[in-house]
Order: structure tokens, then sequence, then C-alpha cells
């Protein structure tokens, strides 16, 4: 087997970590609609224009609908987006603590997604 090939990168997107970018998410979900579950602004683990990963401490199952806002910067709006949990894994280390992958798959304002780009445009070189 060509191991090469079996780990080449599959993602559409670059990823990368910006450190002073902070996320809060919520469940779009009716019965829930105005229950944050992350109401503080936490770290991202990475970053792209398809998605994010972000520890957490919520166990949202995958392909559940969340609203996700990101802050750039504390001088800046925060940025409304959509998205779907794409995967979930428990932290060994730690009880009670997730990784969790969003896909986004819809932007509020087309103007956002180019800020989201040039961070990470900026965070790359």
């Amino acid at each position: 087997m060509d191991t090469k090939k079996f780990y080449e990168e599959k993602r559409k997107f670059s990823r990368v970590n910006i450190p002073e970018l902070r996320v809060s998410f919520k469940l779009l979900d009716p019965r829930t609609w105005s229950t944050y579950h992350e109401k503080m602004l936490n770290p991202i683990k990475n970053i792209s224009l398809g998605g994010i990963a972000l520890k957490t401490t919520s166990e949202l199952a995958v392909k559940s609908p969340v609203g996700i806002d990101i802050r750039i910067s504390p001088e800046h709006e925060a940025i409304r987006t959509f998205g779907r949990v794409a995967w979930i894994r428990k932290e060994t280390a730690v009880d009670n603590e997730y990784t969790m992958g969003i896909s986004f798959s819809w932007w509020k304002k087309e103007e956002d997604k180019k800020i989201i780009f040039d961070a990470i445009e900026k965070q790359a070189s």
C-alpha cells in the first residue's frame, strides 16, 4: 500500500490556528433556540473557510445544526454563520471535554466570509 497517498490531505481548505479568535455557538433547535451551549467566547483549535474545530463541554450529535458567532478580535463585531456538527470526539485526558468540528453551510453576510478569509491568509503568511 502506498502510505503517502493514503495520508494525503483531503481537506478542500487549508486550516490555521488564530490565537485571538473566539467563538460561541448554539444548537439550532426550536425547543432550545435561545439556549447557548457555550456562552463563553472559547478559543478555537483551527479554522478554514469550510469549517472550524473547537474545544467544548457540550456533546452535540453529528449533523446537529448550529449557529456560530465568531469574534476575530475585541474591536470587531461578531460574525454570524451557520453550520452542522461534522464530527465530535471525547478528550481522554479531561472529563467532560470534547473537540468538535463544525462545517460551515451558510454565512449571514458574504463580506463576513471575506473577513475570515483575510484573517486566515494573514495567519498563514
